[in-house]
Formats: structure tokens, sequence, C-alpha cells
């Protein structure tokens, strides 16, 4: 006998009837890995690009850029993750990196390191967007920023002068450093008597030879004296690294010439010379040469009766003077007034008794040799004013009014 089971159908029909409306629960969770996107009523706010700003300058290195993201909102309940575009265009047709799903920092910022440094020489845009799965945020405004090569500028090389030098008239010259990254450099030229560079002589820029050779000169340098000197290179912001430092010292000062007889008689003449400079710290002592004065006074009296500028006279007695004792020592020359070169006096002459250069020295015995002048019976003199002038808050200054 057959037996029937009415429940069997109505078990298979509710069954099916569940599997159905499960799974449609199932889909309608808005968590679930599987949904079908987008979910109504879901929105994603863009994300906001921070850093580098717009106009941003980066310099090339070995490190990639970081990129700093201010993150997105959600109206959802979704996890966001972000992705992130870097071109080499405005419009995005370049991608040059892209990063699919970040996960959001805390904080409602996001950073981001490029796995690879940029290439240099470029300008990079970048965005960024969200997404949950299901549903797609808008792409930010687009960020720019450029990597440029880095500056380098090395040091020069000084070349000359170096050692003992046979002319106080040197010329400086260095080997350019490697420069790149930037332009206008110029190399600056530190001179010092002291070899700690603490207390410069003089400070020279000069702009780069063409040729990778730098040259520039000071003029004439004092005779007998060491110096010491390097370089370096600037562009006005970035300065290289000092070069390596040189010494030299300058030549003794050349023989005088042969004493040149003047119309004079009887005027005793030196065997020409010069006194050596004195220890540092001394002074050489004052040579009397009074005798010498009036002998040349008493061959030339009408050259001393007219040595007076003021009245129509000239500078005869004066250059005779001075030329005569300049046959027994070179450190004779004129005094300039009050320190000033351009005015030298009409009636006293200077003997430098210090170290160097004669020319502009203030280290000078500073002597009257004729008395009453301009008055109506000038004579010979020898008076020491020196101290007179220094006390009364004044100086000399050697000159050689340009005779010598």
């Amino acid at each position: 006998m057959r037996r029937l089971h009415p429940y069997r159908g109505l078990i298979a029909l509710i069954a099916t009837v569940c599997l159905g409306g499960c799974e449609a629960a199932k889909s309608a969770n808005p968590t679930a890995p599987s949904v079908a996107g987008p979910i109504p009523g879901v929105s994603i706010t863009a994300p906001k690009p921070l850093e580098p700003g717009a106009g941003t300058t980066l310099t090339f290195g070995s490190e990639p850029p970081t990129l700093l993201i201010e993150n997105p909102g959600t109206s959802g309940v979704r996890t966001l993750w972000l992705q992130v575009e870097v071109g080499t265009d405005a419009g995005f047709q370049q991608i040059v990196h892209s990063a699919d799903r970040l996960t959001p920092g805390e904080g409602g910022r996001t950073t981001y390191r490029l796995p690879e440094p940029l290439g240099a020489g470029y300008t990079y845009y970048w965005r960024a967007r969200a997404q949950d799965g299901a549903n797609v945020g808008p792409y930010s405004a687009a960020s720019s920023f450029s990597v440029v090569p880095p500056v380098v500028i090395d040091p020069p090389t000084p070349t000359a002068p170096s050692g003992t030098l046979t002319t106080n008239k040197p010329e400086f010259r260095l080997t350019n450093g490697a420069v790149s990254g930037t332009s206008g450099v110029v190399y600056r030229f530190e001179i010092s008597q002291s070899a700690d560079m603490t207390s410069l002589t003089a400070l020279v820029t000069a702009n780069p030879g063409s040729n990778g050779t730098t040259t520039m000169t000071l003029g004439e340098l004092p005779y007998n004296t060491t110096y010491y000197w390097r370089a370096f290179a600037t562009d006005g912001t970035k300065q290289s690294n000092y070069s390596s430092t040189l010494s030299f010292r300058t030549p003794a000062p050349p023989a005088p010439p042969a004493p040149t007889p003047g119309p004079s008689t009887g005027v005793p003449l030196g065997t020409g010379g010069r006194a050596a400079d004195p220890p540092s710290g001394s002074r050489l002592p004052l040579p009397n040469m009074a005798s010498v004065v009036q002998a040349v006074a008493r061959a030339n009296p009408g050259a001393l009766q007219n040595s007076c500028q003021d009245n129509g006279g000239n500078w005869q007695f004066m250059d005779l003077v001075v030329d005569t004792l300049r046959t027994y020592d070179t450190r004779w020359g004129y005094n300039g007034k009050r320190g000033n070169v351009n005015d030298p006096s009409k009636d006293v002459v200077n003997y430098h008794y210090g170290p160097g250069a004669d020319q502009n020295s203030t280290d000078v015995y500073i002597i009257d040799v004729i008395n009453g002048h301009c008055g109506s019976a000038p004579s010979a003199g020898w008076g020491d004013n020196t101290d007179v002038t220094i006390n009364s808050g004044t100086i000399g200054r050697w000159t050689s009014r340009g005779r010598f």
C-alpha cells in the first residue's frame, strides 16, 4: 500500500522561501563585503591634499617625498580607504605612481611616503579620493610641486701666489670648483697677514673666469711681508667650503737708484741704500741729518729764499733736500699735512721708521727743515715735530709727491 506524505511538499516550499529570504536579508547588511553598490543615501567627501602644497619646490635627494592628506568623511558605516595618483600633467594622463588601498591615518590625517624618489626637473600633480568597496567618493582638487636638482657649489683650488715671490704685484689665481643647480656664483678671496685668517687685509670678490680659472690682483703690496690667502664660492644663498690656504712672501725692496747729482755743489751725498725694517713692535732711530740740510742750504741760497710757495716760490729747495737725504736712506720723503697725502708740506720732511711700504704710512718722524719759512730770511733748520704733532691730535703721513 503506497503511503502519502502530505508535509514533504510544504517543507520543501518553506525551505525554498527561507533560502531566498535569508539571502536577501544577508545582502541588505551594509557592512557585508559582498554588498552590491552603490548604497543609496551614502555620500563620501573628497580628501584634501595638504603637503606638499601647491607650488612647493622640493630638492631631489635619496629620500622619496611624503604626502600629507586630510582624511575624507562618509555618511555610511563602511570602512573607507584612500586612492592616490601622482602624474606629470594636470589631467593625469601620465601617471607615474598610484596607490590603491591606503588606510586612513589617525587624527584626521594620512601620511603616505612614496616608495621611490621622483626624478628632478619636473612638476608633479597629485590627488586622492576615497571609497568603501560599494561607494566611490570624488577626487580631491589637484595639488602640484616641483622637484629640482640639488645645489652643488664645490670649493675652488688655489694655485698662485705661493712661496717666495720675485714681485710685490702678484696675480691671485685659482681653479674653479664644480657648480650645478644654481647660477650667479662668484669667488671671494680672503687675504691676511695671520695664518689663522682672523684679521683680513683684503676681501675681494671676482666673477669666475670662463676658462675654468679665476684671477684677481691687489696691485702693489709691501715688500718683505708674508701673506696667507684662501677663497670660497657663493651664489648669495649657499656657500662652498673654504679652499686650502696658501702663503707667500713678497721680495725685499729693490736697491735704490744711484743718486743723481743736482745743481748743488759741495753737498755731501750718501752711498745709497735703505735701513732694514725694525723688529716687530719697535721703531728705527731718527738719523740726524741737520748738517746735510745746512749743506744744501749753503749750496742753494736762492732756492731757499724762493721756497715760500704761498708768495710765488717753488719746490726747488725742498726737492733738493729730499733728493739729497734719499742718497743716504730711501726712507726719507715728504709729509702729508694732517695725514693728507694730497696736501704735502712745503717745509717738512718725513722719515719712515716702521716696517712695510713707505707710501701712506703714519709711522714717521716729522722734521721741519726751514726756519722762518715764508719770512724775510728763511734758514736751514732741523726741528723734530713728531711728538708736537701727535700731542696736538693730528698725524703725519709719508708721501712721495709722485716723484719716486
